[in-house]
């Protein structure tokens, strides 16, 4: 069995979900990279959150901040998009709505609190049409068109910790799991035969792996009203196990396969894909009421 290594290139994408309309360039690598960017309190502050505990909302942006769950919490994110995709000649509108993520937040005791979730890690989608001449032939054309649907997403498992007075600690543990479906057709036109049918490459890699995440977070009452923190998590590399399969196949004009052709089988393998480690980290300044100001950083 042939080994399948690979270095992907994660897109900064800020649509938070899966199938969010045409996206050109997330045919690269994974796709679309979604990040750490946590739920709805985060993402509504510009995806900061690393170091900014608070009672009202789930924060598995930061494990270690689970420690401030004051009660069993569920939460639910909703997605949706409209943009203009264009090019030198052509542009067309494109929206469409997705599920963001989902939490649950339960505390155990008063220093222990735990959370289970399941959130988009990345996403294609895509389609894209293009001509080119045929060399030898001034009247032949060959048509391209390129597709992919599919993504990547997280089932987690996380725990928050207080372990001394202004100290907290937290964990989680990800099953990283999806297809990505991408494929290649072409097309030929000449002056004596017309293009009614694409011959189709079609790739298929399935992910299927665990990722471990570690957080911290530092709080220190300064003053008579305010607060600072310290927060930061790292999210540890992985070798992801994925399986690859390509495939041949002839279509017609509408996408659907041709009566009386049969889908060839060209490849089926497996191998990893490396995903480097992801550090996070923030400082925050509050009064424990109505005001938050927080500064997050990462590098990957």
């Amino acid at each position: 069995m042939a080994a399948l290594t690979a270095a992907p290139l994660l897109l900064a994408g800020s649509a938070l979900g899966q199938g969010l309309g045409n996206s050109p360039y997330s045919r690269i690598g994974l796709g679309d990279f979604t990040g750490n960017l946590g739920g709805v309190r985060q993402l509504a502050m510009g995806g900061t959150g690393q170091a900014a505990p608070n009672t009202g909302n789930i924060n598995e942006l930061n494990p270690a901040l689970l420690v401030y769950t004051p009660r069993t919490m569920f939460e639910a994110g909703f997605n949706g998009q409209y943009k203009n995709v264009r090019n030198a000649t052509d542009s067309y509108r494109v929206g469409s709505g997705t599920l963001g993520y989902l939490a649950f937040a339960v505390p155990i005791n008063k220093r222990w609190a735990a959370a289970v979730g399941l959130k988009p890690y990345s996403s294609i989608d895509y389609e894209t049409n293009s001509t080119q001449a045929i060399n030898g032939d001034p009247y032949g054309l060959a048509y391209k068109q390129y597709q992919g649907k599919g993504g990547l997403s997280e089932a987690y498992f996380a725990h928050g910790i207080h372990v001394l007075r202004d100290l907290n600690i937290g964990g989680s543990a990800s099953f990283l799991f999806g297809t990505l479906d991408q494929s290649t057709g072409t097309a030929i036109q000449t002056s004596t035969v017309t293009a009614t049918q694409l011959v189709v490459r079609r790739e298929q890699l399935r992910y299927a792996d665990f990722v471990l995440r570690a957080g911290i977070h530092y709080r220190h009452k300064i003053g008579k009203t305010l607060n600072v923190n310290v927060g930061g998590t790292h999210t540890f590399q992985t070798n992801t196990k994925v399986s690859r399969s390509q495939t041949l196949e002839q279509r017609d004009a509408n996408g659907a396969l041709l009566v009386g052709t049969t889908i060839q089988s060209l490849l089926s393998d497996a191998g990893h894909t490396y995903i480097p480690s992801l550090t996070q980290g923030g400082i925050s300044v509050d009064n424990g009421r109505n005001f938050s100001i927080n500064v997050d950083g990462g590098m990957q």
